[in-house]
């Protein structure tokens, strides 16, 4: 009986503690991307402040239209990871409130565990 008690506490304390190291790691590879994508999206700041002076300074009709052309395509660019960025940032919110739902109910469940064995015993 005893032995039985100890083997399901072990079996769930090591899913307890196997899905919190799944959502570490989920946020872990989120917060990579995350990097990844500021770094990205100060380079295309870096790029669209180029446009801007370069722009400002053109003074032949072919040049500006390339350059605008190309201002274009960046502020796209960072219409588009800006909107990667947020979606990156829900998604880590929720792992964070999924992980900690995870843990809340782990921690009832250990104590609906412990409650049943010192009843059965």
């Amino acid at each position: 009986m005893t032995n039985t008690m100890d083997n399901y506490t072990m079996i769930i304390s090591i899913a307890g503690f196997a899905l919190i190291l799944l959502l570490v790691t989920l946020i872990i590879i989120f917060e990579r991307i995350q990097k990844q994508f500021v770094k990205d999206y100060e380079q295309l700041l870096i790029l669209k402040d180029w446009y801007e002076k370069v722009s400002e300074e053109a003074n032949r009709s072919y040049i500006i239209e390339s350059v605008e052309k190309r201002g274009h395509e960046v502020i796209n660019q960072l219409d588009k990871l800006n909107s990667n960025f947020i979606e990156i940032q829900e998604k880590q919110k929720k792992l964070q409130e999924e992980q900690q739902k995870l843990h809340s109910n782990l921690l009832k469940e250990h104590e609906l565990l412990n409650e049943y064995f010192e009843n059965y015993s």
